[in-house]
């Protein structure tokens, strides 16, 4: 790669694990193995080294790029109770819906379960009785247009006062926070979705795990690699900052998803504490 980059675009180089043996048409379905790796049948590595640019002082768009940084104080005092402490995590769900509610006009916002932790892979002992915690480091999504109508429709079933099909649109959104101060060694890189084309979607089951219901299998999209792909980070997020991305649209004409993944930052010092985070996944309806 050129080391050539204008004095007013800040970027930095990283590593992007994109998707090695994508099946022919017909093939078998590929799967991720969250809790061990070593039984995954998608092959990601070696990684291809990519530009990430910073996007502080952009302007993003939900329905163009597909993601946006939005400032959000929450009243959670203590994120390690997620996951933990029920009240918590309805706590943070209801500040969730509101924000979402406010930024994208949705008639109603639904939370998608309770809040998820991860952490940096050094973080062996916030890990250790977590299940499904370490970065993704792989590009994906996490539904394909299946799967995210799959989905839709199995909310609606437990809520028999919301019919999906009532409402011109709906969408599914994923709210990113880094709860650990600034420089983070791996953040979290978003592609702007007008980068991403059909043809490089591969559709990847992830089987995860996780404690209140055991193992899950999911169908994710996940990437084969393109020069046209533009990625951006958020570099030095604080507690009150949130990363809302698309993981759906059911309206075609804007931005259907956003491909994402963990990266490692080269200019982040040796010895800074790694990253923890809290993610929270909803669905949005639209009148």
């Amino acid at each position: 790669m050129s080391d050539d980059v204008s004095v007013a675009e800040r970027r930095v180089q990283g590593t992007v694990n994109y998707i090695r043996n994508a099946p022919d048409d017909g093939g078998d379905v590929l799967e991720f193995v969250t809790e061990d790796e070593s039984q995954s049948t998608m092959v990601t590595l070696p990684g291809q080294p990519v530009w990430v640019h910073d996007a502080r002082g952009s302007t993003t768009d939900l329905d163009r790029e597909g993601f946006l940084l939005v400032a959000h104080r929450s009243e959670v005092a203590d994120f390690e109770a997620i996951e933990e402490d029920p009240a918590v995590d309805q706590a943070y769900g209801e500040e969730i819906a509101a924000l979402l509610e406010r930024v994208t006009g949705a008639a109603r916002v639904l939370m998608l379960g309770g809040g998820k932790k991860r952490f940096g892979e050094r973080a062996t002992d916030k890990l250790a009785p977590l299940a499904n915690a370490k970065p993704a480091r792989y590009p994906h999504a996490d539904n394909t247009n299946e799967s995210s109508a799959g989905q839709a429709a199995m909310i609606a079933a437990f809520l028999p006062d919301l019919d999906v099909d009532e409402f011109p649109r709906w969408a599914l959104y994923n709210i990113w926070r880094c709860v650990t101060p600034p420089p983070q060694d791996i953040p979290l890189a978003v592609c702007d979705a007008r980068t991403l084309s059909p043809a490089d979607e591969v559709t990847v089951t992830a089987v995860t795990t996780t404690r209140q219901t055991g193992d899950m299998r999911h169908d994710t999209t996940s990437y084969r690699y393109s020069p046209e792909h533009r990625w951006n980070y958020f570099p030095d997020m604080t507690r009150d900052e949130v990363i809302i991305f698309k993981t759906h649209d059911s309206d075609p004409a804007r931005a259907r998803r956003v491909a994402h993944t963990a990266f490692d930052d080269p200019t982040c010092p040796a010895g800074t504490p790694t990253r923890a985070s809290v993610e929270m996944r909803a669905l949005a309806v639209f009148t």
